[in-house]
């Protein structure tokens, strides 16, 4: 398979993983910290950046400031969750039910479960 296509085809398998009997979100929690460090994250995040075809044409500004803030933010998240759990911070109360973004994530996972099961079904 094309290297391009299996990058891809990873992405989309850990999308729809999460419709597994046994998937386990906090195992995967503490799987990626034992896989990578803060300085590691950021190092990739960085490379990744800096490899990305736009940054090398830089005629879109607009994209390459999109996914910089967006690397900042989930650099901001994967600190979070890193402290969350090495500080025993309870979350249990934490609701993001009311933000925008929540209902359309439910909806793709409702359509990924769609996608998951007919699969299945080809599989059995």
């Amino acid at each position: 398979m094309n290297q391009k296509y299996s990058n891809v085809l990873a992405l989309e398998l850990a999308i729809y993983q999460v419709h597994d009997q046994d998937y386990n979100p906090l195992d995967k929690i503490v799987d990626f910290w034992k896989k990578y460090d803060i300085n590691t994250i950021q190092n990739t995040i960085s490379t990744v950046l800096e490899q990305a075809p736009t940054h090398k044409k830089r005629d879109n500004i607009v994209q390459l400031c999109h996914k910089q803030i967006f690397a900042v933010d989930l650099m901001r998240l994967l600190i979070a969750y890193f402290h969350v759990h090495t500080d025993h911070i309870d979350i249990n109360e934490l609701d993001i039910s009311g933000a925008e973004t929540t209902q359309s994530r439910l909806d793709q996972l409702g359509i990924t479960k769609q996608i998951q099961e007919f699969f299945s079904r080809l599989v059995d």
